[in-house]
């Protein structure tokens, strides 16, 4: 009888089994060691940026970047003493976060104004925290896959599109970024805590050796990391209670809600530092935002309410159904009674199934309030602006619901057979699909016209999104700016920026008459809006109505002192009415302010020759202005040109001029020749008056020296 001998090159189900559970088991132990680990955060790290590189593509967007960013003299031209006394200091914006300019300005140092590296910036910050949280979420639970889950979760939802592709929004990535090194912190400091009361105490002659224990090392560090965070924004004023609830799980320093008095109050004594940091910023934050006008106005305290409990649950579909997504969403007229019903059942069942299960499962209570809490700043009950929910506000919030969910079905799924094989397979679907759609998003932030055409598309009755695109379009598509300015207009009357926009379109378009009713509209909405007024001003101006005019211009220079082109509107003005003094100077002041914008002006002016007197009483003045700070002989030589230019050389007070401009500028030759011309025009014309001026300048000039007024500078 022959042996069956068995194929060994064929292992059967079995032994293959084994063999699959034995690698699972050993790639599973080398992963739960530091190297391991490091491995794993290297890939996290790499995901994340691959998957937010298209970022790295898109511009500035006009929605804050324009005027925060790339028009902020203080932050553009990078970091310096000045600029960073002002940050510290400043409540400009209607916000405090010094940390936050502080890295935009390090930004423009490196960068410049290119779009890309300030995108970079950003993505390398979302991957750092993403990286983060599972790391403090690892150290806090001591589960390793499950923290994974989460952290990848958060990082490549589209929900982060927001804050990630939106340069102005570094301060949510600043904060978050220092509120995990202060969760880290703070575990590292519970846990060694943890460790210290389990070893007899051994008392010390220095009163100060408890302090610098290394348990309290980290919870100092904590404290500093928290300041930090409150530092690039104010988000995060809940930490304190988040900490508390952390306490509760995973950390365990809490058994259930039924414990001493004394537990209690030494946990919340340990909170006070951080109350203390909170409470100085939180009023800082809410002045500062009040006094900005970043408060929406006169919005009924049941609006907002009703607005508070429906963004709860609006939040959560975003969360779970991650479509439509806006960079505004408005406010409606009202809440249907079945939405808000319906948003109830669903806040108020979640709260009452996570605290009737917090012994048995207490990260549903942990994972719920710190959703609940996170957004309490952000949630409505303030109004910020004209939005009523913002993507971008779940980038902190969003990590509880995050922590409910894996936990939830990690336990849910324990009897489940084969449950490590259908996660994996989930996990890898629910990673795919949220890095498709996260990249769809990042298309739509290409441009502003882009991501305003995107919003008007997914949101209703959107006036600021209207207005926005607007704005975009004024200098490329005029026609389409007015089209939406009329839309914004139509939807809601009361909106300055739409009324002004429009103004400004019908300005330049020779409707000075239909701007200015839109101008006056937007004074009354916002009188302390000097754009305003410098357009009606204008307006008045082009209508020869000189006399309105100048009051508004007055008022714009007071309202925007540092907007040099309104001094030159004024001059304009004033120098019609007869004071040509008064324009001089600030035309002068001007120049001193902004060159390349006096520069520009004065192309604009030297292609009508009806400003000639004007444009030669200001070389007159660029030449011999008694202040050597306010002349300038390139502008000098460059007005007297174009005046004589404008006169065909035959006008004798012009050539004068440009006689004294050569002087200023040390060309004694031009200077004697010209004066030359001057004296034979003044002679044949008989101004007795002007040749004898001239005859003393030519002696001036032959001794090559240059003529000054030593008066208020007159044009000859």
């Amino acid at each position: 009888m022959s042996e069956t001998i068995p194929d060994k090159t064929h292992p059967s189900g079995s032994e293959a089994k084994n063999a699959t559970g034995r690698f699972i088991k050993s790639a599973d132990s080398f992963f739960h060691r530091p190297d391991g680990v490091f491995w794993i955060c290297l890939f996290l790290f790499g995901l994340t940026v691959w998957t937010f590189a298209p970022a790295l593509q898109t511009d500035f967007q006009y929605f804050d970047d324009a005027t925060e960013l790339q028009s902020n003299a203080h932050v553009n031209t990078g970091l310096n003493w000045q600029n960073l006394r002002w940050a510290l200091f400043s409540f400009d914006y209607s916000t405090w976060f010094p940390l936050t300019w502080i890295s935009h300005m390090l930004d423009f140092e490196m960068f410049g104004s290119v779009a890309w590296g300030h995108h970079l910036i950003n993505v390398l910050f979302h991957a750092a925290n993403c990286v983060l949280l599972f790391l403090v979420l690892n150290r806090m639970t001591g589960v390793l896959w499950r923290s994974l889950i989460v952290a990848m979760l958060f990082a490549l939802h589209p929900l982060r599109v927001e804050s990630v592709a939106w340069i102005s929004d570094r301060k949510d990535l600043l904060a978050f970024f220092w509120g995990l090194l202060t969760l880290w912190a703070y575990a590292r400091y519970a846990q060694e805590q943890g460790a210290r009361s389990k070893v007899p105490i051994v008392r010390s002659r220095n009163p100060f050796s408890t302090l610098l224990s290394p348990c309290f090392r980290f919870y100092f560090l904590a404290l500093f990391f928290f300041a930090l965070s409150l530092m690039s924004k104010s988000m995060l004023v809940t930490l304190p209670c988040v900490l508390l609830l952390l306490d509760y799980w995973p950390l365990n320093r809490i058994s259930d809600f039924r414990f001493p008095i004394s537990d209690l109050k030494r946990l919340l004594l340990e909170k006070i530092p951080f109350f203390l940091l909170v409470v100085p910023v939180s009023l800082a934050a809410y002045v500062s935002q009040k006094a900005g006008g970043a408060i929406f106005p006169n919005l009924p305290l049941g609006l907002r309410a009703e607005t508070a409990l429906m963004n709860y649950a609006r939040y959560l579909g975003k969360m779970f159904w991650p479509a439509d997504f806006s960079v505004l969403y408005p406010y409606p007229d009202h809440w249907p009674a079945s939405q808000l019903l319906c948003a109830a059942a669903l806040i108020f069942g979640i709260s009452i199934a996570a605290f009737m299960l917090r012994r048995q499962r207490p990260y549903l209570l942990v994972g719920w309030l710190w959703y609940l809490g996170t957004l309490v700043p952000v949630i409505g009950l303030i109004p910020l602006y004209d939005q009523s929910m913002c993507n971008r506000f779940t980038y902190i919030p969003m990590v509880g619901v995050l922590v409910l969910l894996v936990w939830a079905i990690d336990d849910l799924t324990k009897p489940w057979r084969r449950r490590t094989m259908l996660a994996a397979m989930v996990t890898v679907f629910v990673m795919g699909a949220s890095i498709f759609r996260t990249r769809g998003e990042i298309a739509y932030w290409k441009n502003s016209e882009t991501l305003w055409n995107r919003t008007i598309a997914v949101t209703k009755d959107n006036f600021v999104a209207h207005s926005c695109l607007g704005v975009i379009l004024l200098k490329t598509n005029p026609d389409k700016a007015l089209v939406e300015f009329q839309k914004s207009i139509a939807i809601h009357p009361d909106y300055a920026e739409s009324q002004r926009g429009l103004a400004f379109l019908l300005e330049d378009d020779g409707r000075c008459s239909d701007a200015i009713v839109h101008f006056e509209k937007a004074i009354q909405l916002e009188p302390q809006n000097g754009w305003a007024r410098q357009g009606l001003g204008m307006a008045l101006f082009k209508l020869n109505r000189v006399g309105d005019a100048i009051p508004h211009l007055l008022k714009a220079v007071e309202l925007e002192p540092q907007v040099a082109s309104f001094k030159d509107d004024l001059g304009q003005a004033l120098f019609s009415s007869g004071h040509e003094a008064d324009a001089i100077s600030n035309f002068l002041a001007s120049a001193q302010a902004d060159s390349a914008g006096f520069g520009r002006f004065l192309d604009s002016m030297q292609s009508d020759t009806n400003h000639a007197v004007l444009i030669n009483s200001l070389a007159w003045s660029f030449a011999t202005n008694p202040d050597p700070g306010l002349r300038n002989s390139n502008y000098a030589i460059r007005l007297a040109t174009r005046a004589c230019e404008m006169s065909g050389y035959q006008t004798t007070a012009y050539v004068g001029t440009l006689a004294a401009a050569f002087g200023e500028d040390s060309q004694f030759d031009k200077a004697v020749s010209t004066t030359q011309l001057a004296c034979s025009l003044a002679s044949a014309a008989g101004q007795t008056a002007l040749l004898k001026k001239d005859q003393a300048l030519l002696e001036l000039f032959r001794s090559h020296q240059a003529y000054h007024e030593s008066a208020p500078a007159m044009s000859p």
